[in-house]
């Protein structure tokens, strides 16, 4: 019984790591998750970063559908974090982040371009 009740609970924190210190780490502190080298990273509002145990494919099952969208094979975006976007090349998108110091940049792909807009006007 307990387990179904959790199982119908929506996440509302994640654990990650900051050195050798686990963090609970609010989702709505969520700008964006993404890969380098490998490791999955977290970087929240306050522009800190912080390492994350889980791939970004098993993130993206665990995640609101409706706050978090897969942009390419980098990156997860927080709905919030998503300030503007623009038409890159060959119908693939740039987004701009609410972020000041960001030193990210995110094409989304010509492909799930259509998705992301149709993503961003429902959720």
């Amino acid at each position: 019984m307990i387990e179904y009740v959790e199982n119908l609970k929506k996440h509302t924190r994640i654990l990650v790591q900051k050195g050798i210190e686990t963090l609970a780490l609010k989702l709505e502190d969520v700008v964006l998750f993404y890969t380098q080298n490998r490791v999955v990273f977290v970087l929240d509002k306050e522009d800190h970063r912080y390492i994350y145990n889980k791939s970004l494919s098993e993130l993206e099952e665990e995640l609101d559908p409706h706050e978090f969208f897969r942009v390419n094979r980098q990156y997860i975006l927080h709905i919030d974090a998503i300030k503007s976007f623009k038409p890159y090349e060959r119908g693939k998108l740039q987004i701009r982040l609410n972020v000041e110091n960001n030193s990210h940049t995110i094409v989304v792909s010509q492909h799930t371009a259509p998705v992301f807009k149709k993503w961003i006007c429902t959720a």
